[in-house]
């Protein structure tokens, strides 16, 4: 199989993710699919080790940092996660180095953002290998069809296990009790910070969508993290546990955390735990709520460590040090600032506008916005509303990406400049000609317009 009849082979599962209606229809969470895929390939996942990561914010960052520090213990990671930001290669990743300090581009190939991305043979073989057996199971009507997150999802499971990873972190893609990647038995489970979202399929409250992330945590012998929760979300959470008898660490309480120091470059922050401490540890991640990530991540190392795994404290030190993520407060020029960031919800727009608060004192910031038609725009905007001066408006290549109306621009953010462009190009073209050097470029809204916006940047290597 070549690459391009890979692509095509891939473009032929249903992928929800470039729907415009995202999950139109509840076929989505059958997984008897998954289940019978992986039986037939000999159950891969049953014999890897896994770190399982749900939330609804930064779980992303916890999986970056925690496959950064196993990875600099010594350990071959498996690391699977998603959406990806520039091709789909990017969520399976064999991690030997992480690929860069943070300061883009660490390349200038616009599709590889990690070097260690499963490459374009391994995922031709893998299908290879895998396709008669997927065919087979394509043949049974009543399991619906296989969506393209599924079926990455079996890929990364075969792949780690071919490849023969020492530990293998695995991300949600949406959920939990339901998802796909629960199918796997995992040894250590976190939930980070939980926030309304998919409220449609996940519930409409806090505690419904805690009971859909709490799905993750279904074994007396599991290790258990949990960052910070709002009272409702911590509940049910506690509750989930104490009937599993379960002890999590609980971040904030078994696991506390110091910033510092913390300004746009890096910050400095402290752990400790019971009598253990850990001063002075830089963390390339910026922000608040990447502090807080990383608590999560040394609660996930304490659990391994508490299993017996080895890893020492140098081994922390430069895993936090040099954890790469991009599109998380992530800058990309300099003359102007330009920062990209897939805050694509009120709360992580919120965790956005107060590390922007924090680092940039009275700079001018102008916003460029594309957000998805399906999220919260209002309560997005409401947020972002609070630091910039102006408001350059555009969309994504994507069938969800919203079309802003002028009158809807001036509600949203009322005595603002304001200007609609059809695309990403214009709108940075427009940008390019009207920032100052001493001013500040926001890119946020949704991870494809990041994803994309970062693609082009790579090509012109500025705004």
């Amino acid at each position: 199989m070549t690459f391009s009849e890979a692509q095509e082979y891939i473009a032929s599962f249903v992928n929800f993710e470039l729907s415009p209606v995202p999950y139109p229809h509840r076929c989505v969470f059958k997984l008897e699919r998954v289940r019978r895929l992986l039986a037939l390939l000999g159950d891969p996942q049953n014999h890897l080790k896994i770190i399982h990561v749900a939330g609804s914010k930064g779980k992303g960052s916890v999986c970056a940092l925690t496959a950064a520090v196993l990875q600099k213990a010594g350990y071959r990671v498996g690391l699977y996660t998603s959406p990806h930001l520039g091709h789909y290669r990017e969520r399976i990743r064999v991690v030997h180095g992480m690929g860069g300090q943070g300061i883009y581009p660490p390349s200038v190939d616009e599709e590889n953002i990690f070097p260690d991305m499963i490459s374009e043979a391994d995922l031709c073989q893998i299908l290879d290998i895998l396709k008669p057996t997927i065919e087979q199971l394509r043949a049974d009507e009543e399991l619906g069809p296989l969506s393209f997150f599924e079926l990455f999802t079996v890929m990364a499971f075969y792949y780690f296990y071919q490849r023969r990873v020492d530990w293998t972190v695995v991300e949600t893609g949406m959920g939990g009790r339901l998802d796909a990647t629960n199918i796997a038995p995992s040894s250590i489970c976190a939930i980070t910070s939980l926030s309304l979202e998919h409220t449609l399929f996940l519930g409409n409250t806090l505690a419904q969508i805690a009971r859909e992330k709490a799905g993750i945590i279904k074994d007396r012998c599991q290790r258990v993290v949990i960052a910070p929760q709002e009272n409702e979300a911590r509940e049910v959470l506690r509750e989930h546990c104490a009937r599993l008898a379960l002890h999590p660490l609980w971040i904030g309480e078994d696991i506390k955390w110091q910033t510092i120091r913390q300004d746009i470059n890096n910050q400095v922050v402290s752990f400790s735990r019971a009598k253990r401490y850990y001063p002075h540890l830089e963390l390339s991640l910026r922000g608040q709520h990447q502090v807080v990530n990383a608590a999560v991540a040394f609660g996930i190392i304490e659990s391994l460590r508490d299993g017996g795994t080895v890893i020492d404290d140098e081994a922390l030190r430069h895993g936090l040090r040099h954890a790469f993520w991009p599109g998380r407060i992530e800058i990309v020029g300099k003359d102007p600032l330009v920062i990209l960031d897939c805050a694509h919800n009120p709360a992580s727009a919120l965790n956005l506008v107060e590390s922007l608060q924090s680092y940039l004192l009275h700079r001018t910031v102008i916003l460029v916005l594309g957000i998805s038609e399906d999220k919260d725009i209002l309560g997005i905007c409401r947020q972002l509303d609070r630091i910039v001066s102006r408001v350059v408006a555009t969309r994504a290549d994507h069938p969800r990406a919203h079309i802003f109306r002028e009158d809807e621009l001036k509600t949203l953010f009322p005595g603002k400049s304001c200007l609609i462009t059809p695309n990403i190009q214009q709108a940075l073209e427009h940008v390019a000609g009207h920032a100052l050097k001493e001013d500040v470029v926001l890119i946020t809204g949704s991870i494809f317009l990041v994803g994309q916006v970062r693609r082009y940047l790579c090509l012109h290597h500025s705004i």
